[in-house]
């Protein structure tokens, strides 16, 4: 049902202790009604008029209009026309907890509250706070379309909604990432919970970067009309994770499948520090350093012509990148021995770039790379097949 409150109305609400993962109870004061939200503020925190009118007029003109626009509408646990967004101080920090996550904020998904409502910390300010509403508010959008999406589709979509509404880039989450490229893009949301804090970061920011070459290649920001609405119809897609991706490029009469966007994709993340646009690179956003090199040798300097690389293991759904110096770069060939996917790149310092994925599959791989005079081959297997795509600036072909 729906409320009439005014500034000043008290009223309860069933919040999480993080540390415990216990339920308890905070009384809120409304203290701002918008458009399309309800503002309160946990009993004992001082929230400015001007603060509480800033996050309001945010919502209301920005990422209400933006997020439903890209993801849908909630389709709401209540008959109420606003959201209820609370500020309150969220048990997560050393008070409560010894560890060093932090909680910026959560919707609440189990519709204890009865009403949609999105829990933001009030230790935030500014641009922060409502880049954290916009991530917030499209989970909810998201939890009400499809409640069992996996968390790497639906975080990357809420990182997705900070860069729409404010132009947040998440160059944290994104510095994580290409730290540590081999970072599986698809996980469990068992895997995405329960790792360190660097893993966790890596996983925002490949989720975000998947997000945003969807929406560049084959969505809102690809430039086809009537694509506007991509991201809304992977959102309101029930099936999980990459059957989503796959079902809804082919709603789109895209004939790719997840698999093919997905090579794409890791040597967009390579060659977006070259300067690279899509599909071989972003144009939202620039990546700054290349992803972590798996390896390195000049052949050029070798008194051999060939080296192996010293082993290394794959999870399904991820990356690892070889660089190799050379007089040529279109002379490397390469192979591996478990079979794993491969391609050639070339960075702007003429090297050529090997990148290796297991695709599905996992596990212990050799890359042995050689320099060989006539051998043009650019294969994206092991054995050298033609690549998916054609030649591109930076993709050798």
């Amino acid at each position: 049902m729906a409320y009439n409150y005014t500034p000043g109305d008290r009223r309860t609400f069933i919040c999480t202790n993080f540390v415990t993962n216990e339920d308890y109870i905070v009384n809120a004061t409304c203290v701002g009604i918008g458009e399309h939200c309800y503002v309160f503020v946990e009993e004992g925190w001082p929230l400015a008029q001007r603060e509480a009118a800033d996050l309001m007029n945010a919502f209301d003109h920005t990422i209400y209009p933006v997020v439903t626009a890209t993801f849908g509408n909630e389709t709401g646990v209540d008959r109420d026309p606003r959201v209820y967004i609370v500020l309150l101080d969220i048990r997560d920090d050393s008070l409560y907890n010894s560890t060093s996550a932090a909680t910026a904020g959560y919707f609440d998904g189990s519709t204890k509250n009865k009403i949609d409502v999105v829990f933001l910390d009030i230790d935030q300010w500014g641009t922060k706070r409502k880049s954290t509403l916009a991530h917030e508010y499209q989970h909810l959008i998201h939890h009400s379309h499809d409640a069992h999406e996996r968390t790497w589709i639906s975080e990357g979509c809420s990182e997705y909604a900070e860069l729409l509404c404010f132009g947040t880039q998440n160059r944290a989450n994104v510095r994580s990432f290409t730290r540590l490229p081999d970072t599986p893009l698809v996980v469990t949301d068992s895997q995405w919970h329960h790792s360190d804090d660097e893993t966790t970061g890596a996983h925002y920011g490949a989720s975000f970067l998947w997000i945003l070459y969807l929406a560049e290649n084959y969505g809102d920001r690809s430039g086809y009309p009537g694509h506007e609405v991509f991201l809304k119809d992977l959102v309101a897609n029930e099936l999980p994770g990459m059957q989503g991706v796959t079902t809804t490029l082919a709603g789109y009469g895209f004939a790719e499948s997840f698999e093919d966007v997905f090579k794409r994709w890791v040597v967009a993340n390579y060659l977006d520090a070259d300067g690279a646009n899509p599909p071989f690179g972003y144009a939202g956003i620039d990546i700054t350093r290349y992803p972590q090199g798996a390896g390195w040798v000049n052949l050029s300097t070798q008194t051999v012509s060939s080296h192996s690389f010293p082993e290394q293991e794959l999870l399904p759904w991820s990356a690892a990148y070889y660089e190799v110096g050379t007089r040529d770069p279109g002379l490397v060939s390469y192979t591996n021995d478990r079979g794993f996917w491969m391609e050639k790149v070339v960075n702007r310092d003429g090297e050529a770039v090997i990148v290796v994925s297991p695709l599905e599959d996992r596990g212990a791989f050799v890359l042995t790379v050689s320099e060989e005079a006539g051998n043009r081959s650019a294969g994206t297997a092991a054995n050298g097949t033609p690549p998916l795509a054609p030649a591109a600036p930076g993709v050798a072909g």
